[in-house]
């Protein structure tokens, strides 16, 4: 095992998927311009009075150039740094990255916006797309990069694209309102950014996968009461972590341990009040320590088959009052899009079993929701991207053209 975790270890740190260690500055494709990782780039740095103004107002903006790996994405290319509230309801200030293609929109109304959330599912902010779309193959994970390519063909339709960094400045992976807040705010703001050149009322989707899955539900869920201004007309959500508790269960001493712990390890920092630090033994909080500015493989690559029992004092920590608290607090099904939902799942999805996510279609159902699944056999977590998105597309652009739906309820 140690053989094969060193195998792992070493091709991904030769394929730049696994940081080496803690972020530097980049060199942009020209090989000119030093780009700095967010927590050194003073664009993050909010003005002291953001706190008062209202969700989604743009504090400041830049333009840029997106890199697909080490190719320059031909492109607008816009970043803006916008208030937004955490999980608690405090203030933060998070970034979100626009692309509008050069060619004017020639379809029915206004030029379309795509919210695509990209699989963050990390502990550091150099890890979100703000930054990874800037570095490109130089990024400190190559999921950013890779799942940024599954979005292009919006881009071919000429619709816009934005990826919100929704974990927020303090990437707190697996927070659901957290991502909520941080998506629906990054609408509003690139919505309002006039270089941008987007209608405020022009018809959004939102669109994501595993963690990116998460937040996507998470933000359909809450958009009817937290921006119900916003004119979302479908969302199309795929390996969803429908139910967190059931997922730690089955990661545990799985291949997928290392996602679980990164999981708990973000939770635990979006609510210190759960009292997970209070369980932890030496190993735990040393693992915290070591992690707190980890992208996904750093985590996954090095702890297949561990165990969260491994690092508590506790024998069963997932089914601690601790753990209970974080859970019901971040499961999602906390509400029902009013939008049209589409749900793509891999039957052999190693890491988030489809039947968690028919659980939520279930209560969606239940509670009047327009549902479209999808399952996808012979498949697992990443073929299952793969072979499911051109289908969630289709739906988003569908909803676009305002199609009519019929929902499997």
């Amino acid at each position: 095992m140690r053989r094969l975790v060193g195998v792992l270890v070493a091709v991904g740190l030769a394929l730049g998927v696994v940081s080496a260690g803690p972020a530097s500055a980049a060199i942009d494709s020209s090989g000119s311009a030093v780009i700095l990782p967010p927590d050194q780039d003073p664009f993050y740095v909010p003005p002291a009075d953001y706190g008062s103004r209202p969700n989604g107002t743009v504090l400041r903006s830049r333009e840029i150039t997106a890199l697909a790996y080490v190719m320059p994405i031909p492109v607008h290319a816009y970043q803006v740094l916008y208030k937004s509230v955490d999980g608690h309801g405090a203030p933060v200030a998070e970034a979100a990255t626009v692309l509008v293609p050069y060619t004017s929109w020639t379809g029915p109304g206004t030029r379309p916006l795509v919210s695509y959330q990209i699989a963050d599912d990390s502990l550091s902010t150099r890890c979100q797309p703000s930054y990874t779309l800037r570095v490109g193959i130089g990024s400190p994970t190559g999921v950013g990069s890779y799942e940024v390519s599954m979005s292009y063909q919006a881009l071919l339709r000429g619709y816009a694209i934005v990826y919100a960094d929704y974990e927020g400045p303090h990437s707190q992976f697996a927070a659901g309102p957290q991502a909520a807040h941080g998506v629906l705010d990054g609408m509003r703001a690139v919505l309002h950014h006039a270089p941008a050149g987007l209608d405020p009322n022009t018809k959004i989707t939102l669109w994501g996968y595993s963690g990116g899955g998460l937040a996507t539900t998470w933000a359909a869920e809450q958009q009817g009461s937290y921006a119900p201004e916003l004119n979302v007309v479908g969302a199309a959500a795929g390996g969803v972590p429908a139910e967190l508790g059931a997922m730690l269960r089955h990661n545990n001493g799985n291949l997928g341990a290392g996602l679980a712990l990164l999981g708990v390890i973000g939770l635990a920092r979006a609510y210190p009040e759960s009292g997970v630090y209070g369980i932890l033994n030496d190993r735990g909080r040393a693992l915290f320590a070591t992690n707190e500015d980890a992208c996904t493989l750093d985590v996954a690559v090095l702890h297949p088959f561990d165990r969260i029992e491994n690092y508590t004092t506790i024998a069963d920590p997932i089914d601690s009052p601790q753990a209970r608290f974080l859970i019901d607090t971040n499961n999602p099904g906390q509400a029902t899009p009013r939008m049209p939902y589409y749900n793509y799942e891999a039957l052999q999805d190693e890491f988030v079993p489809a039947a968690l996510a028919d659980g939520l279609l279930k209560d969606y159902c239940a509670d009047g929701g327009t549902v479209k699944k999808v399952r996808i056999p012979f498949s697992g977590h990443i073929t299952g991207e793969v072979q499911g998105g051109p289908g969630a597309l289709q739906f988003l652009a569908d909803r676009v053209a305002g199609k009519p739906v019929t929902s499997d309820c």
